[in-house]
């Protein structure tokens, strides 16, 4: 795991060695640049070592011929058993890291039919890479097909390319520029989806693409998406017990896939049940290797409600588990500093609260681990989701009511009625498209104007709304929120986040399995047939929590932090947008009122909106001034009639 940066310009050697040290959070054991003698291309990294840690394990890693060379950021599953069967047939193998792997891979597929998209589907893993082929002046890069690792391209004036492992490491190369025609897609999905980024000078290679560039020439290609590998129809499994076994095969192998590093594992560990059955299994892993269980972590909160360290540890203990408990931030100054250098490390509008979370939690994890294991994904998957259940009824029930009907009862509820059922109906109005961009859409506040992307992903688009929904998440959402997430507060500190439930073999089960029956008893049935046999029957039963801080309370906090008053926070959150003043103040007492989850989500959304779109630069991390003796001056003053903040410059990345 590791950072990594490169261009195809002459003499770029030195921007690039700029890039990296800006990556160098990324990337604490080490550091390596290769520059091509005709000065052609420069790539290096800074490297995480987690799989042979030894200076063989150090990249850039170069073919035996001297013909490509290789920058890695990830891991592959397996990896080790592959290296074993290429030393079978002779094959010399120079280190037992991913890298290795990939770089023998590359070049047979380069020289048979170049092929690289083709090679990389044959691997399961989370991984972005840069592979220079010399003799054909050819610059490969690739990101895996679920989006895990993130990878970064700047389109240069002269035809060339650079690339990062984050944006912010790409104004070596240039000043980067705010990009605000992403607002729109922005309020809609609380992120930037790709390739776009918030700057106009960078996109986000999208899931599962390999680019190839050659004289200034850029070309694309696909690799096979793990969900869409279809076996034939008369060899899926039939039965629960079949669907269950096959899906447990798969995550077993892909935990203990996992767990093979050359240093200390950790795990999540939470009271519901993804991160819980990653764990459990974690430690049956390792029992069954004659090791001891890997460390747990959990998030605490003050709020009985939220809390799940109860949970947590009462499971800790029936597995055998030492746990540690990560304090949520509570303090409104605590929260700000967090979010802010939470943002700091996106580089760009990101509105999951859960970041501040995430950084908090992975701080501490970088103390005790280089490798920690996640439940991501499992919502997304096998169908977690309470919307989903929503879904499902309109495939199966709503959608066979007439229009005028649906329409009718609308009205009624209105907005008399209870939130999430005035949704439901207000999507349910027409057909499945109209339900799908209305459910998918976060915003609450129509004058923002918010919409989703269009055509942005391959998402499947058959077997209803439901299948829908769930592919759009996982194919979408999930890349450009949780693993971003994950991504970039993991390696803030040192953290390389393993996702079992996103191996290829369990997202190709998991997409063999019927969506009805995913949804099955308020979903994830047949998820929790797989864990059953490692949780107690108490845990399984847990009504869900999620990884969620109380955005209402934490939208208070922070706005009064920051601004002091009611009439300034309402001034400065809907700064730049035609919100008529009495809508403002209603949309801010139904956000911090706790009864109206989607509207305090939207303004926090719209507070980040403000935090970046004020800031002098994307490579910054600033926040006003919150001195409250100067709010009532300031009220008055000509610096809020133009809406004009303060700002106060923050610590780099991975400060505490």
């Amino acid at each position: 795991m590791c950072g990594i940066a490169g261009a195809t310009a002459k003499n770029d050697q030195a921007l690039v060695a700029s890039a990296l040290n800006q990556l160098s959070h990324r990337g604490p054991d080490g550091q390596g640049i290769w520059c091509d003698p005709d000065h052609r291309c420069a790539i290096g990294c800074v490297r995480l070592a987690t799989t042979d840690v030894s200076l063989d394990g150090a990249q850039p890693v170069t073919s035996a011929d001297g013909r490509f060379v290789l920058v890695f950021n990830g891991y592959i599953a397996g990896h080790r058993r592959a290296l074993a069967a290429l030393k079978k047939t002779g094959v010399s193998v120079g280190s037992h890291s991913d890298a290795e792997l990939v770089l023998h891979l590359l070049p047979h597929a380069i020289a048979v039919d170049g092929d690289v998209a083709g090679a990389l589907a044959q691997l399961s893993g989370q991984y972005a890479l840069a592979l220079w082929d010399r003799d054909q002046a050819v610059l490969y890069l690739a990101r895996d097909p679920l989006g895990i690792k993130p990878l970064y391209v700047m389109k240069r004036p002269d035809g060339h390319v650079a690339f990062a492992s984050e944006p912010s490491a790409l104004s070596a190369f240039g000043p980067l520029h705010r990009d605000e025609t992403v607002r729109a897609h922005y309020f809609a999905h609380l992120f930037v989806p790709s390739p776009a980024t918030g700057s106009v000078d960078v996109g986000l290679l999208p899931p599962g693409r390999v680019l190839r560039w050659q004289n200034g020439q850029v070309t694309h290609d696909q690799i096979i998406h793990p969900a869409k590998r279809t076996a034939s129809t008369h060899n899926l499994p039939r039965t629960q017990t079949d669907l269950t076994a096959k899906l447990h095969g798969a995550v077993w192998q892909s935990v203990a896939d996992a767990m093979d590093a050359d240093c200390l594992v950790a795990t999540l560990i939470s009271g519901g049940l993804d991160s819980a059955g990653i764990a459990a299994m974690a430690c049956s892993v390792a029992r069954e290797r004659g090791q001891m269980p890997p460390t747990g972590f959990v998030m605490g909160f003050n709020d009985p409600a939220m809390d799940e360290t109860l949970a947590a540890q009462r499971l800790a203990r029936h597995l055998g588990q030492e746990i540690h408990v990560v304090s949520a931030p509570e303090k409104p100054h605590e929260i700000f500093e967090e979010l802010q250098k939470a943002l700091h490390c996106i580089d760009g509008p990101f509105a999951n609260p859960s970041v501040v979370l995430m950084r908090s939690l992975s701080r501490v994890v970088g103390r005790h681990a280089k490798v920690c294991l996640s439940g991501d994904g499992g919502d997304e998957l096998f169908g977690g989701y309470p919307r989903y259940q929503g879904a499902r009824l309109f495939d199966q029930y709503w959608r066979f009511v007439p229009v005028s009907v649906r329409r009718m009862i609308a009205r009624m509820v209105g907005r008399n009625g209870p939130r999430n059922m005035a949704r439901f109906l207000e999507g349910g109005q027409g057909d499945a498209r109209r339900a799908f961009e209305v459910w998918n859409n976060r915003c609450a506040v129509p004058e923002l104007k918010a919409g989703l992307v269009k055509d942005t992903q391959d998402v499947d688009r058959t077997g209803g709304l439901a299948a829908l929904m769930m592919a759009f998440d996982r194919d979408v959402t999930l890349p450009g929120n949780q693993l971003m997430m994950s991504d970039r507060m993991g390696m803030a500190f040192g953290v390389e986040y393993r996702l079992p439930l996103l191996g290829h073999d369990v997202v190709r089960a998991a997409a063999g399995i019927e969506t009805k029956q995913h949804l099955r008893r308020g979903g994830k049935d047949i998820w929790r047939a797989v864990v059953a046999p490692y949780l107690p029957k108490e845990h399984i039963n847990r009504p869900k929590i999620g990884f969620n801080p109380p955005t209402s309370d934490w939208l208070a906090k922070v706005c009064r932090h920051v601004w002091g008053d009611a009439e300034t926070i309402c001034t400065a959150l809907f700064d730049g947008f035609d919100v008529p003043k009495d809508r403002r103040a209603v949309y801010w007492q139904r956000a911090i009122s706790g009864r109206a989850p989607d509207v305090a989500l939207t303004l926090w959304a719209l507070m980040v909106w403000q935090m970046w779109s004020n800031d002098g630069s994307l490579s910054a991390s600033r926040y006003w001034h919150s001195n409250h003796s100067h709010h009532q001056a300031r009220a008055s003053s000509p610096q809020l009639r133009d809406r004009r903040y303060r700002f106060k410059a923050v610590s780099a990345v991975g400060a505490s």
